[in-house]
């Protein structure tokens, strides 16, 4: 049996790709103009949407291995807590599945009848 990748697979990728490439872009645009005005303190507009700073401290553990069958897991696990750190910050954006509570007397789709 010849199996083969068809081009229309490729042209679909590539298609694909070039579709996707500036919504990605505008994407980055968007978290990281949000991110900056969430770190002054900006308030979110109250409505479906909301937007938190997510945090995230990390350590590069890639060496750990190493120290510990060299020197032992005790020296390993000193150096570990001694060691410096990243704190890393994302946009975390979510969409709320119920109308909120604000929106209570100001539906504009019901009508009085």
């Amino acid at each position: 049996m010849d199996i083969q990748i068809t081009q229309a697979e490729l042209r679909e990728i590539v298609y694909l790709q070039r579709d996707i490439s500036p919504k990605m872009e505008r994407l980055e645009q968007l978290k990281s103009n949000v991110k900056a005005m969430l770190i002054s303190g900006i308030p979110v507009e109250l409505g479906r949407f909301d937007a938190n700073l997510i945090y995230r401290y990390i350590r590069h553990p890639a060496w750990k291995q190493i120290v510990i069958q060299e020197l032992g897991r005790q020296f390993a696990d000193e150096c570990y807590r001694n060691s410096p750190g990243n704190t890393l910050c994302d946009v975390k954006v979510e969409e709320h599945a119920v109308l909120p509570l604000w929106n209570e007397g100001d539906d504009d789709d019901e009508k009085d009848e």
